[in-house]
């Protein structure tokens, strides 16, 4: 049957597509690239054997622009979530490529009966990675870290390797167990490296549509449906999504002089701040502070990124602010794939935290770790 059904979605979709007019434009290279809002760029390849080729925009709370340019033509729309908009790209004078930018639909669970409010446990290991006990595929146990720096499920090669059903079944349709979520048919993909002593890592969209409580005093994560009554003593700090990836707005500050930027919320970097160079640039960030510490650090695919440690004197979030944080700063290229600052668990741990997946903010309150010394080596 699931052939059949995939064919008949296909056929179905190449009939909406051939029901109405729609936009043609033009290009000579399969090569093209896509502009979501501002600024957020992604590469493309022009294909006439997918029918429709998708592009799935990032989670938007409001409409945004999409651009669509190939060598020698362009297309410009706005989208609103769970809105799709089709066109045709005519490849070479000849070859029709059916072509669908869609904003996927905004999800909340608040109306969810029974009302979940789900305590899972979760270890902080000395490398500051959150890790879980979670079960794959209803018997089998792994230990996975929760990175809001990624999205999906992710195993390392070695799990994989170690583990014959997904040789014999292929890295399509598995269920995960978390607490008592469960999440099914999810694709695995496979990386090189995750947090040590884990298998793994799963992503903040697992819980998009609902409101996730981080509480590193009892060492738990809790999952609302409904949001919880949280203290005026958190700060909260509007989510924009950036690359399908969460980013707050915050200050690092050297001396008097305050450098606003916007930060990717990612506690699946291990260390403190890693610092873009292109934005340090920009903005002129000191050049000259004294070198702390010079460091090799490897990303999920195992590659190197070289980074010097210096001293910031304050980071501001809302009504947060840490003192003396030792910070990386990149001198090579940024392993976000784009331009920002990245906020790593050796900060994000010291705040008690709300992640409302449902009206796009993050909530921050200091815990017993925000007077904790920063790691050697940070």
């Amino acid at each position: 049957m699931k052939p059949f059904l995939i064919a008949t979605v296909l056929l179905f979709s190449h009939s909406l597509f051939s029901q109405k007019k729609l936009p043609i434009i033009k290009a000579n290279s399969n090569r093209a690239y896509i502009i979501e809002g501002k600024d957020d760029l992604y590469n493309w390849s022009i294909s006439p054997d997918v029918k429709p080729d998708v592009h799935l925009c990032t989670k938007y709370v409001k409409p945004q622009w999409i651009r669509f340019y190939t060598d020698c033509d362009s297309i410009k729309v706005k989208l609103k979530a769970g809105t799709p908009f089709d066109f045709i790209v005519v490849l070479n004078a000849k070859d029709s490529c059916y072509t669908r930018l869609e904003m996927p639909p905004l999800k909340n669970d608040a109306k969810l009966k029974p009302v979940i409010h789900d305590t899972i446990p979760f270890v902080l290991s000395a490398f500051n990675n959150l890790i879980f006990k979670a079960i794959i595929n209803t018997t089998d146990t792994l230990y996975l870290k929760f990175d809001t720096g990624t999205t999906g499920l992710l195993l390392t090669r070695t799990a994989i390797k170690a583990r014959p059903y997904f040789a014999q079944n292929g890295l399509e349709n598995h269920t995960l167990q978390l607490g008592h979520q469960t999440w099914k048919q999810l694709n695995v993909y496979p990386v090189e490296l995750s947090g040590q002593g884990t298998d793994g890592r799963f992503g903040w969209d697992l819980f998009d549509g609902k409101i996730v409580e981080i509480d590193f005093d009892h060492q738990r994560l809790i999952v609302h449906s409904q949001r919880p009554k949280i203290s005026k003593q958190y700060s909260p700090l509007p989510i924009v999504y950036t690359q399908g990836l969460i980013t707050i707005k915050g200050a690092l500050q050297i001396k008097n002089k305050r450098y606003n930027s916007n930060f990717l919320f990612d506690n699946g970097y291990q260390r403190t701040i890693l610092l873009d160079t292109s934005l340090m640039r920009e903005q002129n960030y000191p050049s000259n502070l004294p070198i702390l510490k010079k460091t090799i650090l490897k990303n999920g695919q195992g590659k190197e990124v070289p980074v010097i440690t210096v001293n910031n004197d304050q980071l501001h979030l809302n009504k947060e602010t840490l003192l003396n944080i030792p910070v990386q700063l990149m001198t090579g290229s940024n392993p976000a794939r784009f331009k920002i600052h990245i906020l790593g668990n050796e900060v994000l741990k010291r705040f008690n935290t709300f992640l409302d997946f449902q009206n796009n903010v993050v909530y921050l309150k200091s815990n017993t770790l925000s007077n904790k010394a920063y790691a050697e080596g940070s």
